[in-house]
Formats: C-alpha cells, sequence, structure tokens
C-alpha cells in the first residue's frame, strides 16, 4: 500500500491528476479508509484550488534515468528495493505552478470531487477490446487515465471500421450519455493497454441530489466540452490558437427556450449569434402573395415546375416557407449581426432548446479582437443568401443539416 500512496502523492504533485486517481482506486480497494489521498486530490484539484488553470496540458512523466530496464530475478530483496525506490521522495523535480484540470471533477467543490471520486470505477482493457459500441445506448462517460485509445466508426465491419479519431491521456469520450439517451455515434476500442475512469450517469444524478452544484457542474463541464469540440472543428474557429478559441468560449452565455417559442423574429434586430446545444428549431420565412414573381404563386411560373412545385409545397398555409431545421451544433443569427439589419426570417423551437448565445455587443468585441472570424462569416454570406434566394424563387430547396445564416 505503501507505494500507491507514494504513487499517488507524487503524480498529483507532478500534474498527473488521472494517475493519481488511478493508483488513489487501487490504494482504496486495498484499504477503504484511506480517503486522505482522495482528500489531497481534491485540495488540489476541486474548483477552489488556485493552481488549477483549464488550459494547462497534462504535462509528460517525469523519466529518472535513461537505461533501459533489464529482467531480474523475482525475490524478496528486489520486492523489497523496489518499493524503497517507489516511496522515496522525488528529487530534482520541482513542483509545478499550474495545474491541469480533472473533467467534471475539477468544477466541483472539495466534498462533492470527493463523492463523485468515490463512484469512479477503474476499468483496464487489453489492445483491441471494445470499451463502447457503436449503435448501443450510453449510461456513462470515460476519461482515459493511461495509453490511448481509438474512436470508430462501424468496428464490427470485416475490415475493422474506421479510424476517426485517437485519444490519449486525459481525454474524454462519451459524455453525451450525460445529456442525452442517444446511442452511441462511435465505437471506441482499446490501443494497446488502456486504464479507464468510468462514472455513471445515475451516480451523477445521485450526487446532484446529496451535493449543491454538482448540477451546475455538469451544465458547465458539457458546455465547455461542446465548445471546444466545435471550436476545435468548426472552420470558423480554426484559425484560432487553442488559448484564444478558449477565450472566445468564455464569452457565450447558455439560454434556453420552450417548445414554439421564437428564438429570433423575422423584421426584428437579432439578440445575437446563437450555437444550438439541445433541441431543435424550424427556420421560416415570410412569403408575399403576389404577382411579381417572388411569392408563391409566382413560383408556379418558373421554368423548374419541379423545384417551383417543392418550394410551393414547402409554404405553409399563413404563406410561410421552411427553410431549415437547425440542431445541435447549428449556427443562426450572424447574418443579422454583420449586415446590421433586421433579420429576414424566424426561428421557432420546435422543441425545448439549450443553446449558447454570444449576445450583440459582446459578438462586435469578439469579431474586432479576432478579425478573422469576421472576414469567415462575411465570406460565407453570399453563399448563404444565394441559396436561400433559390429555394423562395423555387430553385431547389435547402437540406435540414446546413447551416443557415439569419
Amino acid at each position: 500500500m505503501a507505494a500507491y500512496v507514494a504513487a499517488a502523492d507524487h503524480a498529483m504533485h507532478a500534474g498527473q491528476p488521472l494517475l493519481a486517481l488511478v493508483a488513489a482506486k487501487m490504494l482504496l480497494l486495498l484499504d477503504p479508509d484511506h480517503e486522505d489521498v482522495v482528500a489531497g486530490l481534491a485540495g488540489l484539484y476541486a474548483r477552489d484550488g488556485d493552481r488549477v488553470d483549464p488550459l494547462a496540458p497534462l504535462p509528460a512523466p517525469v523519466l529518472i534515468g535513461d537505461t533501459p530496464a533489464r529482467a531480474l530475478p523475482d525475490d524478496d530483496e528486489l520486492i523489497a528495493r523496489a518499493l524503497a525506490a517507489a516511496t522515496a521522495p522525488l528529487q530534482g523535480v520541482a513542483p509545478l505552478r499550474r495545474l491541469p484540470a480533472v473533467p467534471l471533477l475539477s468544477y466541483l467543490d472539495d466534498d462533492a470531487f470527493q463523492a463523485l471520486v468515490g463512484k469512479l470505477r477503474l476499468r483496464r482493457f487489453a489492445d483491441g477490446e471494445v470499451i463502447v459500441r457503436q449503435g448501443e445506448r450510453g449510461d456513462s462517460f470515460f476519461v482515459v487515465a493511461t495509453g490511448e485509445v481509438l474512436v470508430k466508426r462501424d468496428v464490427d465491419d470485416e475490415d475493422g471500421g474506421v479510424v476517426l479519431a485517437k485519444l490519449g491521456g486525459g481525454s474524454v469520450f462519451g459524455e453525451l450519455a450525460l445529456i442525452s439517451d442517444e446511442p452511441r455515434h462511435a465505437s471506441v476500442v482499446a490501443r494497446g493497454d488502456v486504464d479507464v475512469l468510468e462514472l455513471r450517469c445515475s451516480d451523477v444524478v445521485v450526487a446532484s441530489a446529496t451535493h449543491d452544484g454538482v448540477s451546475e457542474a455538469l451544465k458547465q463541464f458539457t458546455r465547455e466540452r461542446f465548445l471546444r469540440n466545435l471550436t476545435a472543428t468548426h472552420p470558423l474557429f480554426s484559425s484560432l490558437s487553442r488559448d484564444d478559441r478558449h477565450r472566445v468560449m468564455e464569452r457565450f452565455a447558455i439560454v434556453t427556450f420552450a417548445a414554439g417559442e421564437p428564438m429570433i423574429v423575422e423584421g426584428q434586430r437579432g439578440p445575437g449569434l446563437f450555437v444550438i446545444l439541445n433541441g431543435a428549431a424550424a427556420v421560416e420565412k415570410v412569403v408575399e402573395h403576389g404577382g411579381d414573381g417572388d411569392g408563391v404563386r409566382g413560383l408556379e411560373r418558373h421554368a423548374d415546375r419541379v423545384a417551383a412545385a417543392k418550394a410551393a409545397k414547402a409554404a405553409t398555409r399563413d404563406g410561410r416557407v421552411h427553410l431549415a431545421t437547425l440542431r445541435a451544433g447549428d449556427l443562426c443569427g450572424e447574418m443579422s449581426l454583420l449586415g446590421d439589419q433586421p433579420t429576414n426570417a424566424t426561428v421557432t423551437c420546435a422543441s425545448d432548446v439549450e443553446a449558447l448565445l454570444l449576445g450583440k455587443e459582446t459578438f462586435k468585441e469578439v469579431v474586432s479582437a479576432y478579425p478573422e472570424l469576421l472576414r469567415y462569416l462575411a465570406g460565407l454570406t453570399d453563399e448563404r443568401l444565394r441559396k436561400n434566394r433559390a429555394l423562395l424563387h423555387g430553385h431547389g430547396l435547402l437540406e435540414d443539416d446546413e447551416h443557415v445564416m439569419l
């Protein structure tokens, strides 16, 4: 047990909280009374820890010496020597000024941190083992503590599927299970020996009922996870550094809407740039009925009768044309911001919606600080306007998954 105590202590002070958690979980399996190790972790890495920095990366493990290990006899003397080496204080290792955050746990106070650590499950997988499988319902999320995993699509195919990503220590996967009961979108497979820490959704629910702040921490964690994914993959943010992406993320606020409630109203000044997190919203535009060729009746005279028929069918009885359905990850509101004009379509929630909002004035500050964002949005505007015009004039309907800028 002394070796696990020393390993946990060394790791937590060296900026390796996940390795410390692995050692702590092994220690608690042997002696459940060793809660002081978890308390030490909470003191360093919980929400009130003054050295935790969300931008600090996991440092490379400290290796003492560069001589390859030799095969040694298994006897009591060597075991004693190994234990002495494992428990000896590290020499020449300076304490870190910045410590990396622990996914989800660093959003919690000390008590909630320790409570959820008690619910973590340490799971070990060998090379090629499937950790989560595409299509199955998710009821937990995972943090890679040691090793690497592959995110794969169609893992059961004869060719082994398509590799989408490689994730290393500190990476999170399966977090959508915390906010949705949708099936897993991909499989995750161990690449070599892997240690992962698993937290079940049911344990988070119980902790939310017994510890203040867990629900809010979960919202903050999932929000930042979504935003990091969005800013890392969306071309709008591709020109920004990791630190700048984080600074932009912090300017968004979470807003909620009930089903049937408008997010944006045609003809009014837009409130800002929205990013939908959960739910769906319909984008519609009022079409004037008249003989100038711009209305639904005028579409019937268009040479492309098939496209005109589609556009006419899209118009509802009150003269609205459905332009698109927005879902998680879609943006809206930027056209009005760029042109400083009233919006030209209405966005109505088809279900309860949770979204991120970058308010009008904040949007101006952000694009002023990062003009490359403004250039990207301006470059898209003409194309989006053309597509909307094509729909309204019967040239074709937008696909639901296209980003409609409003």
